[in-house]
């Protein structure tokens, strides 16, 4: 009888050193703290530079081979406020100082913070080796490489197509303030390498045969205007979140062309029903079309922080530009109209894929006209401001007066039934 107690005693303790010892754990890999300060969204120019070196990443696409990038402390600083907002409420840093390549990463984890921190130096051949620490505990680089390792493997068990990152950084060199990288950016479709992320897969069969029959449709039929032309990408899916997301992006695909080709990559095969992107309008304007279409199928690939964040800084980048960027009468400067046409897009979307909402959205759009879209008070916007007028009356996208309008905007569109 003596025997029950003690050993009811035993599990007692041992369950108590179990737990002290998954609780001393989890005090030495988190944080009270973040290592990455909090930082302002990315300004026009940040956006302007990162664009630059993505254009100058891309041309390996075109060529298959290796382009050399050469990355500035400010190029690296405007990174990372991009990916910091990006992927909010996580934050990113990377930094170049004395020849050592320090990235930091914060991530909220119940009251405390899990902070990741790996450093390099020198010249590599593929990514550089990563000397990695957790909280107060530095991994060994055995255990680093096995969860490289460990992460493109998931990605592939996944249906991921991100190739391993030594055949994206093909080598390395980190100066005192800056680094140089031989990248080839890979083949094939985004909305594929984005299942790395998490992000459904989408269908590229059934993209292709929703953007097949909108070229047919409009052989037969020629129609200008986006919102019938939804409709009809509607009419070519089964009403689940997996038809209406091939839709969208077949929608992309039909109206933006090559800009959509970001999306789709090779992968998508579109064979004899490849054309030229329809001119559809939206309000009357092509450009309002895509960026109605592109942020839709945005939505649908990357999720609405990315979408929305893409969104944005495509309107800052604009405030820099002396020229159209999607469209010829797109014009140069910050276009709230062009932001009511993204959130247009990527509230449609999520109101297409969620299943408690998507058979109501869907029987609406299928008949849906210019309005249902980008409703008329919309039009009424600011249109075209430069980055100084935008700077003296909004700040930046951070600050609460920014914020406060594209709770207007968000108002407006709901009045109009749209993300309903």
């Amino acid at each position: 009888m003596s025997q029950t107690p003690q050993r009811a005693r035993r599990w007692k303790l041992a369950l108590g050193l179990i737990a002290a010892a998954m609780l001393a754990l989890v005090l030495l890999v988190t944080s009270g703290q973040p290592w990455v300060a909090e930082s302002r969204h990315a300004s026009a120019e940040q956006v302007a530079a990162a664009r630059a070196l993505a254009n100058e990443a891309r041309k390996s696409r075109k060529s298959r081979e290796p382009v050399a990038i050469e990355v500035d402390a400010a190029e690296l600083e405007a990174i990372s406020a991009m990916v910091t907002q990006g992927f909010a409420p996580n934050r990113f840093e990377a930094a170049v100082e004395d020849g050592v390549l320090t990235l930091t990463g914060s991530r909220p984890f119940l009251f405390r913070w899990i902070n990741i921190r790996a450093e390099a130096s020198g010249k590599s051949t593929g990514i550089p080796q990563f000397a990695v620490r957790i909280g107060a505990v530095p991994l060994p680089r055995w255990l680093s490489d096995w969860a490289l390792a460990r992460i493109q493997q998931r990605m592939a068990d996944q249906g991921g197509t991100l190739p391993p990152v030594d055949t994206i950084v093909r080598s390395m060199t980190i100066g005192e303030d800056g680094l140089t990288a031989r990248v080839l950016v890979p083949q094939g479709s985004l909305l594929a390498h984005a299942r790395a992320t998490g992000t459904p897969p989408i269908d590229e069969d059934a993209v292709a045969a929703v953007y097949c029959r909108l070229a047919r449709a409009d052989e037969a039929q020629p129609e200008p205007l986006l919102a019938r032309q939804l409709g009809r990408a509607l009419a070519a899916t089964e009403p689940t979140s997996e038809g209406h997301g091939a839709a969208l992006v077949a929608l992309a695909l039909f109206t933006a062309g090559p800009e959509a080709r970001e999306l789709a990559g090779d992968r998508v095969a579109l064979g004899d029903c490849s054309s030229p992107p329809a001119r559809l309008t939206l309000q009357g304007r092509e450009d309002w079309a895509k960026h109605w279409a592109l942020s839709a199928a945005l939505e649908t690939a990357a999720g609405s922080r990315i979408s929305t964040a893409i969104g944005e800084w495509k309107e800052l980048a604009d405030t820099l530009a002396k020229g159209p960027l999607l469209a010829p009468r797109d014009p140069s400067g910050f276009s709230f109209v062009d932001l009511a046409a993204d959130r247009s897009g990527i509230m449609t979307a999520q109101a297409l894929l969620e299943p408690a909402r998507l058979e109501d959205a869907r029987a609406r759009l299928l008949r849906a006209g210019e309005a249902d879209l980008l409703p008329a008070a919309t039009l009424e916007l600011s249109d075209g401001l430069t980055d100084a007028q935008f700077a003296r009356r909004y700040g930046a996208t951070d600050d609460p007066r920014f914020a406060e309008k594209v709770k207007q905007i968000d108002a407006m569109l709901r009045q109009g039934g749209i993300g309903e």
